[in-house]
């Protein structure tokens, strides 16, 4: 017996079995931690998200509940029908506004643990918490609407028309005309504005002197004219007015020229069409600033039509631009003018204004066409075309006189007759110019007449200025080239803190990429195949009246 004790003291077999067994026992305690964590995490994330959507629901300026009883009566219902004791949640509303207000819901919960209880830990307790709010912020709006030709066929202009005056009256109903404000920019090639906003800009209208060495002979040469077309109501910007967020990165704007681009008088038919066609005609719908006015706005929406081609570039440097702070001296001018409303005081607020949102809304069913101007050359100063009413004789064609410099002075001046043939054009000479001549400048001429005109009927006999006439109009910012300032414009509102959505209505696969881009994420882009754009400006809506959680 006495050997027992020793040979069991000896011998090293079994030792492992009784190791493997304390190791399974600490394994199974792990596990069951385990097991009993998932219960716990399980049990808190249902809350959690329970919790959320309850008093998001609640809040929710759709809600229905109208009073802080009727919210914290929300909450609980939807907890209860979670499966969720109501006695276990600290529901905290405050209706601050009639179109803001907060919430906030604490809960509380326990689980009955498998595992733990082997270490004498029976129960294990948790917390959830959560607040959203409707904020008291301003919100600015601005809409950049395609205006362009190509939205007036197709039943697309009739769509676009109650969908943006839905929106505006869903804005309006839902955050309150005292804390919103509308600003629209409709745009084809060219953005048009009134004389009221123009005389408040800094708009290039100053005068150049050019002394003509022969003003004493022709008392009817100019003397004085203006660099930029002063009947201009469009402007023209340049590479650098796309990378900030201010409208132009001068303190001078300059006008566009005014030119035909795309119809106008067809001499070769003597057909008298009106100039509509104009690169900066007063056809267009014009600008609409700082608005909150629900049926001034309407109005103004139904007036919009569609005509000529496509600058996005163009309609999106001015829709954020009216959002810097360089028009709030402007607005606010307008104000003291009883222009705009009182309640557009102080608009647009600056960039660092904790409770402002800038919102610009692009919209375009096209891409970016050629952007046209005229060279150089063509843009100002005196021509050689003048015009005498006495020799017209009240003829829509005839008085036009054009000053051939490289002629003997018995062949002064060519008159052109009809357009239609060269038999009764004319030479006068230098002496007989009417003594009621004047000459235009290049603004006149271009106002009135097409380039491949001005070249046909007052060149014809001058090869190289009918050559130069010919390519008068250029482009200047082609399809590739305006993308580039779209991308540019937009990356650049971004960076200053404002939230874009664009609308590719019916828009082919380029446009689509490019709105894609400029938009401020992924859900602010919107695709729209059909006639139903109603359905983006509704959820754009939405996006920008809904309750959001802030904790």
């Amino acid at each position: 017996m006495t050997a027992l004790p020793r040979r069991f003291r000896r011998r090293e077999d079994g030792s492992l079995t009784i190791f493997s067994l304390f190791l399974f026992i600490l394994l199974l305690m792990i596990s069951g931690m385990a097991v009993d964590m998932v219960m716990h995490e399980r049990q808190r994330v249902h809350m959690q998200n329970t919790l959320d959507s309850a008093i998001l629901a609640a809040g929710s300026l759709d809600s229905g509940a109208t009073t802080e009883a009727e919210m914290t009566a929300m909450v609980n219902d939807y907890v209860a029908k979670a499966g969720i004791d109501p006695s276990r949640i600290t529901v905290t509303p405050r209706i601050t506004g009639s179109s803001s207000r907060t919430i906030s819901a604490t809960g509380r919960f326990e689980i009955d643990t498998i595992f733990m209880g082997l270490m004498g830990i029976n129960e294990m307790h948790g917390g959830v918490g959560g607040a959203a709010e409707v904020g008291e912020e301003k919100v600015e709006i601005v809409l950049v609407l395609d205006v362009s030709g190509s939205m007036g066929r197709d039943g697309k202009i009739e769509a676009l028309r109650p969908a943006a005056k839905d929106f505006v009256t869903e804005i309006i109903s839902k955050l309150g005309a005292d804390r919103v404000s509308f600003s629209v920019v409709p745009y084809n090639h060219q953005v048009h504005v009134d004389d009221d906003l123009r005389s408040r800009l800094d708009w290039d209208d100053a005068l150049r002197t050019v002394l003509p060495a022969d003003v004493a002979l022709y008392p009817g040469a100019i003397t004085t004219y203006a660099q930029f077309n002063p009947s201009s109501r469009c402007a023209r910007f340049r590479e650098a007015d796309f990378r900030n967020v201010a409208l132009t990165d001068t303190a001078k704007i300059e006008g566009s020229a005014m030119f035909s681009g795309l119809s106008g008088r067809n001499l070769t038919a003597y057909a008298s069409y009106p100039v509509w066609a104009s690169w900066c005609s007063d056809s267009y719908s014009r600008v609409l600033l700082y608005q909150n006015n629900e049926t001034d706005l309407h109005n103004y929406i139904d007036t919009l039509q569609g005509e000529g081609w496509t600058s996005i570039d163009y309609g999106m440097n001015w829709g954020v631009g009216i959002l810097g702070s360089a028009f709030t001296p402007i607005v606010q001018d307008m104000v003291d003018n009883n222009i705009l409303h009182p309640d557009m005081a102080g608009h647009p607020m600056a960039f660092t204004e904790p409770d402002v949102k800038k919102i610009v809304v692009l919209m375009t069913d096209g891409i970016n066409t050629d952007h046209l101007d005229l060279d150089d050359q063509f843009k100002s100063g005196p021509s050689r075309v003048w015009y005498s009413d006495t020799l017209a004789n009240g003829s829509e064609y005839m008085g036009f006189l054009v000053e051939m410099p490289s002629n003997g002075t018995n062949q002064r001046w060519f008159v052109p007759g009809s357009p239609l043939s060269s038999s009764d054009d004319s030479y006068l000479a230098e002496s007989a110019l009417p003594s009621d001549a004047v000459q235009w400048d290049y603004h006149a001429v271009y106002d009135r007449f097409r380039p491949e005109d001005v070249g046909r009927y007052f060149f014809a006999n001058d090869a190289p200025a009918r050559a130069a006439h010919d390519r008068a109009r250029i482009d200047v910012g082609s399809n590739g080239i305006a993308d580039t300032r779209v991308r540019n414009i937009c990356s650049e509102a971004r960076t200053s803190g404002i939230d874009i959505y664009t609308i590719a209505f019916q828009a082919p696969t380029a446009s689509e990429t490019l709105l894609r881009d400029c938009a401020a994420k992924a859900g602010h882009y919107f695709d729209v195949n059909g006639l139903d754009i109603a359905n983006a400006f509704n959820a754009i809506a939405v996006d920008l009246t809904k309750l959001k959680l802030t904790q």
